[in-house]
């Protein structure tokens, strides 16, 4: 589809979501301007993990002009760091169908025989409808959840709780059960390469970001960066125009926010935010901080590396080629343990070399030099039981006015797979196609 060359659209911010949906629109002929704002910037200070199932992202790494085919590392298997101070990993196999997923269980050592007995035996009665997913699950937390289906403590404790860190950067003693559930189905249940994870360093983020902004300009887009905030002038459904810093108006056929949650609702009218839930609710929305310690070192055997880590601390290590082929990047995050987050930068640093020593004792003896530190106050979006409702869908009760980001109701945690799902969603609203 091509749009009229009547069709324009104004873009709060500048974010992926931002700029995955301006792009596709740019491409069928609609007309763009892009505002940005200091405080509606992403945050792409640290690495992110890109699975095999988040084929959105993937789609838009490999397809977009200018960028090439998305091989940011070769792919890592999921390793758990255990308290007896084994490493296992979780590798799925090649068979077809269901069968890679059971025989990926299987072999898993992390997991008691037990453990595995009691899920295989939950995922075969699901499987042939004896048993059916509870629907009330948003109302339970995960942890309370696997242990209903037979998941020791120990198993809840050294590979659940990391793992679901991982994906959702949310503990399991607080995440909705439905969003557990939903999270756990597409990199285990699926396809053989789902669960195969490459990462995207901060670097690769920031040059994808920029990228995608030239790109935009190529295709004709305008980013006018703002001092201050635009104001938003409504109609009795739609909005009419924006006013920007300058005195200037912009009119458009559709608006498009691809700002966090907490930024929208700065630009909101208070009497839309009393006359409609689907806004109001966003200032239940809670976001969770979260901190990242990078360190260069020699480079270990084998290099990618993902340890995910039980207990308190940091939640996962990753270890990334260097710029310098023959050093490593070890980075070391941790999301939402604020007692462990407001420690201060030298014991952080000191936490995370020792980590190191303990997981690769040939580190022992070598120097590591810490290269980097980041503090994130919003790292990640709060998806606490009950809280799934609050995520609102792209389509905003303001007629020509929708709204992308990784934190709207996609199915997916608040990461970049999301985010991009969320910007095609509105693709698709303003298109009337469903591409």
């Amino acid at each position: 589809m091509t749009a009229s060359s009547a069709e324009s659209v104004v873009v709060f911010g500048t974010s992926l979501a931002s700029l995955a949906a301006a792009s596709e629109l740019a491409r069928q002929g609609y007309r763009l301007t892009l505002l940005e704002h200091p405080s509606w910037t992403d945050d792409l200070s640290t690495a992110e993990p890109i699975l095999g199932c988040h084929r959105e992202l993937l789609a838009l790494l490999e397809t977009f002009p200018g960028l090439k085919p998305s091989t940011p590392s070769p792919a890592a298997p999921l390793e758990f760091s255990l308290p007896d101070g084994r490493i296992v990993s979780y590798r799925p196999t090649t068979l077809p169908g269901s069968l890679h997923w059971i025989a990926g269980l299987v072999r898993f050592r992390g997991l008691s025989w037990n453990d595995r007995w009691q899920l295989l035996s939950y995922l075969e009665r699901i499987w042939e409808q004896e048993l059916s997913v509870p629907t009330a699950l948003d109302q339970r937390t995960a942890d309370a959840w696997l242990a209903s289906i037979g998941q020791s403590q120990s198993a809840r404790d050294n590979i659940w709780a990391p793992l679901i860190r991982f994906l959702t950067g949310n503990a399991l003693t607080t995440l909705s059960a439905a969003t557990c559930a939903r999270v756990l189905a597409p990199p285990f249940l699926t396809d053989a390469r789902a669960s195969s994870c490459t990462r995207l360093s901060s670097a690769q983020r920031q040059q994808l970001h920029d990228r995608l902004k030239t790109a935009l300009s190529a295709l004709g887009a305008q980013v006018l960066t703002q001092a201050d905030l635009p104001h938003l002038q409504f109609g009795q459904h739609r909005i009419d125009h924006v006013r920007l810093c300058d005195g200037s108006t912009i009119h458009a056929t559709w608006y498009l926010s691809g700002i966090p949650h907490h930024a929208l609702l700065k630009l909101l009218p208070d009497r839309l935010l009393t006359r409609y839930g689907y806004f109001s609710q966003l200032s239940d929305m809670a976001d969770l901080s979260g901190l990242s310690v990078q360190l260069t070192g020699p480079a270990p055997a084998a290099m990618p590396r993902l340890v995910l880590l039980p207990g308190q601390g940091f939640q996962s290590v990753s270890v990334l080629p260097a710029a310098d082929s023959s050093s490593a990047l070890y980075e070391l995050s941790a999301v939402g343990d604020l007692p462990f987050l407001e420690r201060t930068e030298t014991d952080l640093l000191t936490l995370a070399q020792q980590e190191l020593h303990r997981l690769f004792p040939i580190l022992r003896t070598i120097p590591l030099h810490p290269t980097a530190f980041h503090r994130q106050p919003r790292a990640t979006l709060s998806l606490a039981s009950g809280s799934t409702i609050l995520r609102p869908i792209q389509q905003s009760p303001v007629q020509n006015l929708l709204i992308a980001g990784s934190w709207t109701d996609t199915g997916w945690p608040a990461n970049s797979e999301s985010a991009v799902v969320s910007a095609r969603r509105c693709v698709s609203a303003m298109t009337g196609s469903l591409s």
